[in-house]
Protein backbone atom coordinates (compact mmCIF):
# COMPACT_ATOMS: atom_id res chain seq x y z
CA UNK A 1 0.00 0.00 0.00
CA UNK A 2 1.49 3.28 -1.52
CA UNK A 3 2.45 5.83 1.53
CA UNK A 4 0.19 8.84 1.86
CA UNK A 5 1.21 12.32 1.03
CA UNK A 6 0.43 15.02 4.02
CA UNK A 7 -1.04 17.38 2.09
CA UNK A 8 -3.20 16.04 -0.96
CA UNK A 9 -3.20 19.68 -3.06
CA UNK A 10 -1.86 23.41 -2.75
CA UNK A 11 -5.18 24.42 -1.30
CA UNK A 12 -4.70 22.53 1.58
CA UNK A 13 -1.29 23.76 1.96
CA UNK A 14 -2.66 27.25 2.09
CA UNK A 15 -5.06 27.15 4.16
CA UNK A 16 -2.98 24.81 6.63
CA UNK A 17 -0.48 27.90 6.57
CA UNK A 18 -3.34 30.73 6.90
CA UNK A 19 -4.92 28.51 9.87
CA UNK A 20 -1.08 28.59 11.47
CA UNK A 21 -0.91 32.32 10.63
CA UNK A 22 -3.78 33.05 12.66
CA UNK A 23 -2.95 31.00 16.05
CA UNK A 24 0.67 32.85 15.82
CA UNK A 25 -0.95 35.94 15.45
CA UNK A 26 -3.30 34.92 18.97
CA UNK A 27 -0.57 33.50 20.74
CA UNK A 28 1.74 36.97 19.77
CA UNK A 29 -1.85 38.75 21.42
CA UNK A 30 -0.64 36.83 24.30
CA UNK A 31 2.37 36.97 24.70
CA UNK A 32 2.28 41.47 24.19
CA UNK A 33 -0.52 41.19 27.22
CA UNK A 34 2.08 39.65 29.42
CA UNK A 35 4.67 41.93 28.01
CA UNK A 36 2.63 45.13 28.63
CA UNK A 37 2.21 43.39 32.22
CA UNK A 38 6.20 43.05 32.52
CA UNK A 39 6.70 46.69 31.21
CA UNK A 40 3.86 48.55 32.86
CA UNK A 41 5.98 49.60 35.44
CA UNK A 42 9.85 50.83 35.13
CA UNK A 43 10.37 48.43 38.45
CA UNK A 44 9.22 44.87 37.84
CA UNK A 45 9.81 42.35 40.54
CA UNK A 46 9.77 38.77 39.77
CA UNK A 47 10.81 35.19 40.55
CA UNK A 48 13.40 33.62 38.18
CA UNK A 49 15.52 30.21 37.68
CA UNK A 50 19.34 31.04 37.13
CA UNK A 51 20.13 29.24 34.22
CA UNK A 52 23.86 29.98 34.41
CA UNK A 53 26.02 32.15 36.16
CA UNK A 54 29.55 33.20 35.69
CA UNK A 55 32.21 35.87 36.03
CA UNK A 56 33.33 38.54 33.81
CA UNK A 57 36.18 40.99 34.13
CA UNK A 58 36.09 44.82 32.72
CA UNK A 59 38.95 46.10 31.16
CA UNK A 60 39.96 48.20 34.19
CA UNK A 61 40.01 44.50 36.21
CA UNK A 62 37.23 45.00 37.94
CA UNK A 63 34.94 41.39 38.27
CA UNK A 64 31.55 41.35 38.10
CA UNK A 65 28.84 38.67 37.62
CA UNK A 66 26.38 37.60 34.37
CA UNK A 67 23.28 35.84 35.27
CA UNK A 68 21.11 34.31 32.92
CA UNK A 69 17.57 33.91 34.27
CA UNK A 70 14.09 32.47 33.27
CA UNK A 71 11.57 34.66 35.03
CA UNK A 72 8.58 33.15 36.49
CA UNK A 73 6.80 34.02 33.47
CA UNK A 74 8.65 32.76 31.00
CA UNK A 75 11.27 35.27 29.97
CA UNK A 76 14.75 34.67 29.26
CA UNK A 77 17.48 37.44 30.39
CA UNK A 78 20.54 38.33 31.22
CA UNK A 79 21.93 40.21 33.89
CA UNK A 80 24.67 41.87 36.09
CA UNK A 81 26.14 42.35 39.68
CA UNK A 82 28.78 43.44 41.33
CA UNK A 83 28.58 41.32 44.92
CA UNK A 84 30.37 38.74 45.73
CA UNK A 85 27.62 35.56 44.64
CA UNK A 86 27.81 31.93 45.59
CA UNK A 87 27.41 30.40 42.37
CA UNK A 88 23.53 30.18 41.80
CA UNK A 89 23.53 27.91 39.10
CA UNK A 90 20.21 26.22 38.94
CA UNK A 91 18.66 28.22 42.28
CA UNK A 92 15.69 29.86 42.13
CA UNK A 93 16.16 33.86 43.21
CA UNK A 94 13.58 36.89 43.43
CA UNK A 95 14.63 40.31 41.73
CA UNK A 96 14.01 43.83 40.94
CA UNK A 97 14.30 44.68 36.99
CA UNK A 98 14.34 48.03 35.52
CA UNK A 99 11.96 47.54 32.61
CA UNK A 100 11.72 50.96 30.79
CA UNK A 101 13.89 50.36 27.47
CA UNK A 102 12.78 46.78 27.15
CA UNK A 103 10.98 46.40 23.45
CA UNK A 104 8.35 43.57 22.57
CA UNK A 105 11.31 42.37 20.41
CA UNK A 106 13.63 41.99 23.09
CA UNK A 107 10.87 40.36 25.41
CA UNK A 108 10.37 37.53 22.98
CA UNK A 109 14.45 36.67 23.04
CA UNK A 110 16.82 36.57 25.10
CA UNK A 111 17.74 40.29 26.31
CA UNK A 112 19.83 42.00 28.66
CA UNK A 113 17.91 44.32 31.61
CA UNK A 114 19.38 45.98 34.57
CA UNK A 115 18.54 44.02 37.94
CA UNK A 116 18.49 45.08 41.68
CA UNK A 117 17.90 43.73 44.83
CA UNK A 118 18.43 39.58 44.59
CA UNK A 119 16.90 37.51 47.03
CA UNK A 120 18.12 34.26 47.10
CA UNK A 121 15.78 31.59 47.94
CA UNK A 122 17.19 27.95 50.02
CA UNK A 123 18.31 25.67 47.49
CA UNK A 124 15.28 22.96 46.34
CA UNK A 125 16.69 19.39 45.72
CA UNK A 126 14.66 18.20 43.28
CA UNK A 127 15.21 15.53 40.36
CA UNK A 128 17.19 17.94 38.08
CA UNK A 129 19.61 18.91 41.17
CA UNK A 130 19.99 14.96 42.48
CA UNK A 131 20.97 14.45 38.73
CA UNK A 132 23.47 17.26 38.83
CA UNK A 133 24.87 16.01 42.03
CA UNK A 134 25.34 12.59 40.69
CA UNK A 135 27.32 13.41 37.99
CA UNK A 136 29.08 16.13 39.72
CA UNK A 137 30.38 13.69 42.28
CA UNK A 138 32.14 11.28 39.73
CA UNK A 139 34.35 13.69 38.12
CA UNK A 140 37.32 15.60 39.68
CA UNK A 141 37.87 17.72 36.79
CA UNK A 142 35.73 20.54 36.34
CA UNK A 143 35.86 20.27 32.32
CA UNK A 144 34.44 17.10 32.08
CA UNK A 145 31.88 17.86 34.99
CA UNK A 146 30.23 20.48 32.80
CA UNK A 147 30.43 18.41 29.67
CA UNK A 148 28.73 15.87 31.05
CA UNK A 149 26.28 17.57 32.59
CA UNK A 150 25.77 19.45 28.94
CA UNK A 151 25.19 16.01 27.62
CA UNK A 152 22.65 15.03 29.95
CA UNK A 153 21.20 17.82 31.41
CA UNK A 154 21.37 20.40 28.77
CA UNK A 155 23.51 22.45 30.71
CA UNK A 156 24.99 25.73 29.09
CA UNK A 157 28.57 25.14 28.97
CA UNK A 158 31.71 27.90 29.90
CA UNK A 159 33.55 29.73 26.85
CA UNK A 160 36.46 27.71 27.38
CA UNK A 161 34.91 24.50 27.04
CA UNK A 162 32.74 25.88 23.71
CA UNK A 163 36.32 26.70 22.42
CA UNK A 164 37.35 23.76 22.65
CA UNK A 165 34.16 21.42 21.43
CA UNK A 166 34.39 24.04 18.33
CA UNK A 167 37.85 23.70 17.42
CA UNK A 168 36.72 19.73 17.44
CA UNK A 169 33.82 20.45 14.58
CA UNK A 170 31.34 18.90 17.60
CA UNK A 171 29.40 21.68 18.83
CA UNK A 172 26.41 20.04 17.66
CA UNK A 173 27.30 16.38 19.76
CA UNK A 174 27.50 18.72 23.15
CA UNK A 175 24.19 20.18 22.86
CA UNK A 176 21.44 18.08 23.43
CA UNK A 177 19.23 17.64 20.12
CA UNK A 178 16.99 15.63 18.18
CA UNK A 179 20.31 12.71 17.68
CA UNK A 180 20.63 12.46 21.61
CA UNK A 181 16.96 11.87 21.67
CA UNK A 182 16.83 9.22 19.09
CA UNK A 183 19.92 7.09 21.13
CA UNK A 184 17.30 7.61 24.01
CA UNK A 185 14.24 6.00 22.06
CA UNK A 186 16.37 3.25 20.84
CA UNK A 187 18.10 2.25 23.87
CA UNK A 188 14.01 2.69 25.72
CA UNK A 189 12.98 0.48 23.25
CA UNK A 190 15.56 -1.98 23.71
CA UNK A 191 15.56 -2.54 27.08
CA UNK A 192 11.29 -2.60 27.13
CA UNK A 193 11.31 -4.49 23.90
CA UNK A 194 11.92 -8.36 25.90
CA UNK A 195 9.84 -8.72 28.62
CA UNK A 196 6.92 -6.48 26.99
CA UNK A 197 7.49 -9.07 24.65
CA UNK A 198 7.23 -11.90 27.15
CA UNK A 199 4.03 -10.55 28.81
CA UNK A 200 2.25 -9.93 25.52
CA UNK A 201 3.05 -13.70 24.69
CA UNK A 202 1.48 -14.28 28.12
CA UNK A 203 -1.48 -11.77 28.52
CA UNK A 204 -2.24 -9.74 26.09
CA UNK A 205 -1.14 -11.68 22.58
CA UNK A 206 -3.41 -9.17 20.47
CA UNK A 207 -1.98 -5.90 21.15
CA UNK A 208 0.79 -3.82 19.16
CA UNK A 209 4.25 -3.98 20.61
CA UNK A 210 5.53 -1.18 18.46
CA UNK A 211 2.71 1.15 19.26
CA UNK A 212 2.42 0.29 23.03
CA UNK A 213 6.13 0.60 23.53
CA UNK A 214 6.24 4.10 21.30
CA UNK A 215 3.27 5.45 23.98
CA UNK A 216 5.19 4.65 27.01
CA UNK A 217 9.15 5.88 25.43
CA UNK A 218 7.14 8.79 24.29
CA UNK A 219 5.79 9.72 27.72
CA UNK A 220 9.19 9.09 28.85
CA UNK A 221 11.10 11.63 26.94
CA UNK A 222 8.45 14.05 26.87
CA UNK A 223 9.04 13.96 31.17
CA UNK A 224 12.84 14.41 30.52
CA UNK A 225 11.75 16.84 28.06
CA UNK A 226 10.02 18.77 30.77
CA UNK A 227 12.72 18.00 33.10
CA UNK A 228 15.31 19.94 30.84
CA UNK A 229 12.55 22.93 30.32
CA UNK A 230 11.81 22.66 26.95
CA UNK A 231 15.68 23.19 25.21
CA UNK A 232 14.41 24.48 21.56
CA UNK A 233 16.68 21.38 19.88
CA UNK A 234 15.33 19.39 21.84
CA UNK A 235 11.56 19.96 21.58
CA UNK A 236 11.72 20.42 17.54
CA UNK A 237 12.70 16.81 17.54
CA UNK A 238 10.09 15.38 20.10
CA UNK A 239 7.57 16.97 18.19
CA UNK A 240 8.96 15.33 14.80
CA UNK A 241 9.10 12.25 16.81
CA UNK A 242 5.47 12.22 18.39
CA UNK A 243 4.30 13.75 14.75
CA UNK A 244 6.06 11.42 12.59
CA UNK A 245 4.73 8.41 15.20
CA UNK A 246 1.12 9.86 14.47
CA UNK A 247 1.58 9.59 10.68
CA UNK A 248 3.10 6.64 10.72
CA UNK A 249 0.17 4.58 12.10
CA UNK A 250 -2.04 6.17 9.67
CA UNK A 251 -0.09 5.06 7.09
CA UNK A 252 1.29 9.07 5.95
CA UNK A 253 4.80 9.48 4.51
CA UNK A 254 7.00 10.55 7.52
CA UNK A 255 10.56 11.38 5.88
CA UNK A 256 9.43 14.31 3.90
CA UNK A 257 9.86 17.76 3.45
CA UNK A 258 6.16 18.57 4.17
CA UNK A 259 6.71 17.11 7.81
CA UNK A 260 9.78 19.39 8.70
CA UNK A 261 7.36 22.11 7.12
CA UNK A 262 3.98 21.30 9.64
CA UNK A 263 6.49 20.50 12.44
CA UNK A 264 8.39 23.75 12.54
CA UNK A 265 5.09 26.01 12.06
CA UNK A 266 3.83 24.15 14.72
CA UNK A 267 6.62 25.02 17.48
CA UNK A 268 6.32 28.26 16.57
CA UNK A 269 3.01 28.67 16.79
CA UNK A 270 3.13 27.76 20.71
CA UNK A 271 6.99 29.09 21.30
CA UNK A 272 6.85 32.35 18.98
CA UNK A 273 10.40 33.09 20.97
CA UNK A 274 12.46 30.33 18.62
CA UNK A 275 12.26 32.39 16.06
CA UNK A 276 15.19 34.26 17.47
CA UNK A 277 16.70 30.88 18.77
CA UNK A 278 19.84 30.23 16.82
CA UNK A 279 20.20 26.33 18.08
CA UNK A 280 16.25 25.75 16.99
CA UNK A 281 17.54 27.25 13.66
CA UNK A 282 20.41 24.72 13.39
CA UNK A 283 18.49 21.89 13.97
CA UNK A 284 15.83 22.08 11.45
CA UNK A 285 18.74 23.12 9.24
CA UNK A 286 20.30 20.35 10.26
CA UNK A 287 17.24 18.03 9.84
CA UNK A 288 16.52 19.52 6.21
CA UNK A 289 19.92 18.20 4.95
CA UNK A 290 19.43 14.64 6.82
CA UNK A 291 16.27 14.63 4.77
CA UNK A 292 17.85 15.91 1.55
CA UNK A 293 20.20 13.31 1.70
CA UNK A 294 17.79 10.46 2.11
CA UNK A 295 15.44 12.01 -0.18
CA UNK A 296 18.15 11.46 -3.29
CA UNK A 297 20.36 8.73 -2.36
CA UNK A 298 18.12 6.32 -0.04
CA UNK A 299 19.16 3.57 -2.45
CA UNK A 300 22.36 3.33 -0.27
CA UNK A 301 23.57 0.26 1.60
CA UNK A 302 23.29 0.96 5.12
CA UNK A 303 26.89 1.07 5.97
CA UNK A 304 27.05 3.76 3.23
CA UNK A 305 24.36 6.05 4.69
CA UNK A 306 25.62 5.80 7.86
CA UNK A 307 29.31 7.16 6.58
CA UNK A 308 28.56 9.30 3.73
CA UNK A 309 25.11 10.80 5.61
CA UNK A 310 27.45 12.31 8.71
CA UNK A 311 29.94 13.85 5.52
CA UNK A 312 27.38 15.56 3.65
CA UNK A 313 25.61 17.16 7.44
CA UNK A 314 28.57 18.50 8.58
CA UNK A 315 29.78 19.73 4.99
CA UNK A 316 26.55 21.40 4.16
CA UNK A 317 25.93 22.86 7.45
CA UNK A 318 29.28 24.90 6.98
CA UNK A 319 27.26 28.50 5.40
CA UNK A 320 25.34 28.17 8.12
CA UNK A 321 27.35 27.76 11.06
CA UNK A 322 29.79 29.87 9.86
CA UNK A 323 27.20 32.40 9.72
CA UNK A 324 27.24 32.72 13.19
CA UNK A 325 30.65 31.39 14.55
CA UNK A 326 33.47 31.68 12.79
CA UNK A 327 36.20 29.01 14.30
CA UNK A 328 37.83 26.85 11.88
CA UNK A 329 40.53 24.10 12.63
CA UNK A 330 41.73 21.62 10.66
CA UNK A 331 41.15 19.39 13.39
CA UNK A 332 36.97 19.92 12.09
CA UNK A 333 37.60 17.19 9.42
CA UNK A 334 37.42 14.67 12.02
CA UNK A 335 34.03 15.62 12.90
CA UNK A 336 32.45 13.22 10.73
CA UNK A 337 34.34 9.82 12.28
CA UNK A 338 33.68 11.93 15.81
CA UNK A 339 29.96 12.06 15.10
CA UNK A 340 29.64 8.21 13.81
CA UNK A 341 32.05 7.36 17.04
CA UNK A 342 29.19 9.53 19.59
CA UNK A 343 26.96 6.79 18.83
CA UNK A 344 28.45 4.29 20.98
CA UNK A 345 29.95 6.81 23.23
CA UNK A 346 27.09 8.38 24.13
CA UNK A 347 25.06 5.17 25.48
CA UNK A 348 28.03 3.81 27.29
CA UNK A 349 28.83 7.20 29.44
CA UNK A 350 24.96 6.84 30.41
CA UNK A 351 25.73 3.53 31.24
CA UNK A 352 28.90 4.10 33.17
CA UNK A 353 27.63 7.08 35.06
CA UNK A 354 24.61 5.17 36.36
CA UNK A 355 26.75 2.86 37.86
CA UNK A 356 29.00 4.72 39.97
CA UNK A 357 31.92 5.19 36.83
CA UNK A 358 31.36 8.15 34.97
CA UNK A 359 35.43 9.28 35.56
CA UNK A 360 36.04 5.99 33.52
CA UNK A 361 37.49 7.26 30.00
CA UNK A 362 38.00 11.27 31.31
CA UNK A 363 41.41 10.98 30.46
CA UNK A 364 40.51 10.57 27.04
CA UNK A 365 37.89 12.90 26.91
CA UNK A 366 40.20 15.40 28.19
CA UNK A 367 42.89 14.43 25.68
CA UNK A 368 40.87 15.12 23.01
CA UNK A 369 39.55 18.21 24.31
CA UNK A 370 43.11 20.29 25.13
CA UNK A 371 44.76 18.84 21.68
CA UNK A 372 46.30 22.55 20.21
CA UNK A 373 45.25 23.40 17.15
CA UNK A 374 45.56 26.68 14.83
CA UNK A 375 42.71 28.98 14.71
CA UNK A 376 41.22 30.23 11.77
CA UNK A 377 38.19 32.63 11.33
CA UNK A 378 35.77 32.34 8.23
CA UNK A 379 32.34 34.24 8.09
CA UNK A 380 29.51 33.43 5.38
CA UNK A 381 28.48 36.66 4.28
CA UNK A 382 24.65 36.72 3.95
CA UNK A 383 24.35 37.47 0.54
CA UNK A 384 26.48 33.77 -0.04
CA UNK A 385 23.91 32.51 2.59
CA UNK A 386 20.99 33.57 0.76
CA UNK A 387 22.23 31.99 -2.26
CA UNK A 388 23.30 29.01 -0.98
CA UNK A 389 19.69 28.51 1.05
CA UNK A 390 17.94 29.03 -2.57
CA UNK A 391 20.26 26.53 -4.00
CA UNK A 392 19.53 24.08 -0.75
CA UNK A 393 15.72 24.41 -1.67
CA UNK A 394 16.19 23.91 -5.49
CA UNK A 395 17.87 20.12 -4.63
CA UNK A 396 14.76 19.23 -3.69
CA UNK A 397 13.52 19.19 -6.93
CA UNK A 398 16.98 18.44 -8.82
CA UNK A 399 19.57 15.77 -7.72
CA UNK A 400 22.05 17.45 -10.21
CA UNK A 401 22.23 20.51 -7.70
CA UNK A 402 22.47 18.09 -4.50
CA UNK A 403 25.77 17.18 -6.15
CA UNK A 404 26.89 20.65 -6.25
CA UNK A 405 25.85 21.19 -2.80
CA UNK A 406 29.17 20.57 -0.71
CA UNK A 407 31.20 22.28 -3.60
CA UNK A 408 29.34 25.27 -2.93
CA UNK A 409 29.58 24.95 1.02
CA UNK A 410 33.01 24.15 1.37
CA UNK A 411 32.80 27.92 -1.15
CA UNK A 412 32.52 29.59 2.27
CA UNK A 413 35.86 29.43 2.81
CA UNK A 414 37.26 31.50 -0.21
CA UNK A 415 34.76 34.00 -0.09
CA UNK A 416 34.23 34.32 3.89
CA UNK A 417 38.00 35.05 5.13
Amino acid sequence: MEKLDLFRSRKEIVLFVLFMMLLFAGHLLFRYHAFQKFHAHKFYHTGATVLNHYQKTKPNGKIYQVLKLKSDDGAVFYTTNYEDLINLKGREIRLGLITDKITFTDYLRTFYVPSFDIRIFEKERGIKTRLHEAIATQHDNNTTKELFEALFLGEPISKELRKDVAKLGISHLIAISGFHLGVLFAILYFLFRYPYRWLQVHYFPWRNMRFDLTMVILAILFAYLWMLDFIPSLLRSFVMLAYGFFLFHRHFKILSFEVLFVTVLMILVVFPSFLFSIGFWFSVAGVFYIYLFLHHFSQLKAWQIVILLNIWVYLLMIPVVHTFFTTFSWHQLYSPVLSILFAVFYPLEMLLHLIGQGDLLDSMVLQLLHQKAEIYHFRTPLWYLAGYLLLSLAAIFEKRVAYLLPLFAVGVYFVGG
